[in-house]
């Protein structure tokens, strides 16, 4: 890193998670450890026209240093737009497709079920618990007032796994993309273009990772029917595609509950709210 703070005189270093900025009169830059080889990635991007990505402006054996890029402040719904183009275009770009074999999907579709068992039996036993207690904690009641609605929801996904493996029965090809793999919209910076950064832990696989990590860390930020419908217009998933993103973000995650009541009472408040505004984004999509 001795080039650039030679070069740059660095005036002042902030700290933002894992990486730090490098602020100097006329330049400004980002230090960030080193996980994967972003410069083979960022070469293969570039071969594919696509550069909505920070230029690596030097490394070592430990850190890469990005340019800094300003993000400037653009209403989050109009944003989450750019970000459905942003992100069909890196898909649309980098697709293509790999053989699979029927023990492919028998192991996927076994994944995917025992996640559902297991989070169905998790629930099964709070509510087993909260119904014995004599007084209910102000989260356990309300979790015990929309057990119905919570536990239909695994009714919902295990109908919805076995269509998936009728759709998948005879297919030898799945389409696969270059997935960012930690996308939220914290990630889309909004400049003369718009940018994706923190590309730490991609992938290549089904377009499904990205909207599914994308959704369970934006559901409630922004209009995420919006973002899929522009999403969706741009590259369109298949119906496997969109059936497998469907049934995997109904399934409940678990809550991580702690001393704090008013703490648990939020988390239960936003698991109903991801479970309310998951069923409104996918119902659209079933009405006849």
């Amino acid at each position: 890193m001795k080039k650039t703070f030679r070069s740059e005189k660095p005036q002042k270093i902030t700290f933002k998670g894992k990486a730090k900025i490098l602020s100097s009169e006329n330049e400004k830059y980002v230090i960030k450890p080193k996980k994967k080889d972003l410069k083979s990635l960022y070469n293969y991007l570039k071969t594919r026209q696509f550069h909505q990505f920070p230029d690596i402006v030097e490394e070592d054996e430990e850190n890469y240093v990005f340019n800094y890029i300003e993000n400037i402040d653009v209403p989050i719904n109009q944003k989450a737009s750019d970000m459905a183009n942003l992100l069909a275009m890196l898909h649309n770009k980098t697709a293509y497709f790999i053989p699979i074999t029927a023990d492919y999907v028998k192991e996927i579709s076994e994944n995917i079920e025992s996640n559902i068992l297991d989070a169905e039996k998790y629930y099964n036993d709070i509510f087993e618990k909260i119904a014995s207690d004599v007084v209910m904690s102000p989260s356990n009641y309300l979790l015990i007032r929309n057990s119905s609605k919570i536990l239909a929801n695994f009714n919902y996904i295990k109908k919805e796994l076995n269509k998936w493996l009728k759709l998948m029965e005879n297919k030898t090809k799945e389409r696969v993309v270059y997935c960012h793999n930690n996308l939220s919209i914290d990630h889309c910076l909004s400049n003369t273009e718009d940018y994706l950064i923190s590309w730490d832990q991609y992938q290549v696989d089904t377009p499904v990772l990205d909207l599914m990590n994308l959704y369970h860390n934006d559901f409630d930020k922004y209009e995420f029917s919006n973002f899929f419908e522009v999403y969706n217009q741009r590259f369109t998933l298949n119906e496997d595609e969109k059936l497998l993103f469907f049934l995997m973000i109904t399934l409940p995650q678990k809550i991580e509950f702690t001393n704090y009541e008013y703490d648990n009472t939020e988390k239960v408040n936003r698991l109903l709210r991801y479970i309310y505004k998951t069923e409104q984004l996918v119902r659209p999509y079933y009405t006849p």
